[in-house]
């Protein structure tokens, strides 16, 4: 894996981010709840990635296996979990403030950083465990003054996304993953939570009748605030470790604060600010460093 692939993977995790950050402030706009608004975003995002994975399928074709691989237990079980992490971070959005669940989701390195080492059987590093601790620190920053016990629920379903957040990113890296494989978990997970919501939509549980300003806000959801970006991520994660790429992303919980000033002029709280340009400096050293202790790993590894 050469060092010029690592960068790139770290890009993309990156631009990712950049993306996933400006869904807080739509989910908040989008007048449905929580059903519907997965029922659009899923069903959009499901036909972007796969149109993505389609126009790349002759790269494949060496390796498919044919239709009943997308219905493999590693597949549906990772697609599954894929799912879980899209809808409860929406539930969540909904029912506490978007600061709160961005932050609460973004308890995924400190699972990642210790299940990680077990599954790949290296060792802890110590930069790892400083930047996690550092990241949560700085993150509190965010709240300090503002994190009320409203919205418990919501508060709780965002640390649940947490867990499923850290669990697709291992998911990604375990050895069954492949580039292809990757690609259909996030289409069947997409598949999932649009044909779930529409049965809940036909039982009237949840209703998808938008406005033609929530279709605008819903198109870009899940064309690209999920579509593109999770094509971002996929292709990132390939690159680099699972924990690199937890710790990357955090830059979604710095950005998140930025749009919405930028769109309704809510002013972040100096705490907030002085904790975000923290988060985004580690980010940043992450992303350099990242890529070269992975290619001495590659090295090593190359050499028993």
């Amino acid at each position: 894996m050469s060092d010029q692939s690592l960068r790139r993977g770290s890009v993309a995790v990156l631009a990712a981010a950049l993306l996933w950050s400006t869904g807080g402030l739509f989910i908040k706009e989008v007048l449905l709840d929580a059903w519907g608004i997965s029922f659009w975003r899923s069903g959009f995002a499901a036909i972007t990635i796969s149109l993505i994975y389609f126009s790349q399928r002759k790269r494949w074709m060496n390796t498919t296996s044919g239709f009943r691989e997308w219905f493999s237990p590693f597949i549906l079980g990772s697609a599954l979990c894929y799912a879980l992490l899209l809808v409860l971070f929406v539930i969540a959005t909904k029912l506490t403030t978007s600061a709160n669940a961005i932050f609460l989701q973004y308890t995924a390195p400190i699972y990642v950083l210790f299940i990680e080492p077990l599954l790949s059987h290296t060792k802890m590093k110590r930069a790892d465990l400083a930047t996690v601790a550092i990241s949560t620190a700085a993150m509190a920053l965010f709240f300090i003054g503002k994190f009320e016990p409203r919205g418990f629920w919501g508060n709780i379903i965002a640390l649940g996304s947490g867990v499923a957040f850290a669990t697709y990113a291992l998911i990604l890296k375990h050895e069954r993953a492949t580039e292809q494989s990757r690609w259909q978990i996030v289409i069947v997970g997409h598949i999932m939570i649009a044909s779930a919501m529409g049965i809940l939509a036909l039982m009237g549980q949840t209703n998808v009748t938008v406005s033609s300003g929530d279709l605008v806000r819903l198109l870009y959801l899940g064309i690209i605030q999920i579509g593109i970006a999770y094509a971002f991520f996929t292709y990132g994660i390939s690159h680099v470790r699972a924990i690199d790429a937890t710790l990357i992303a955090m830059v979604e919980s710095v950005l998140n604060p930025v749009w919405v000033f930028l769109g309704v002029g809510e002013r972040p709280a100096n705490f907030a600010i002085i904790g975000g340009l923290i988060i985004l400096s580690l980010s940043i050293i992450r992303t350099v460093r990242g890529s070269k202790e992975t290619v001495e790993l590659e090295t090593a590894r190359s050499g028993e």
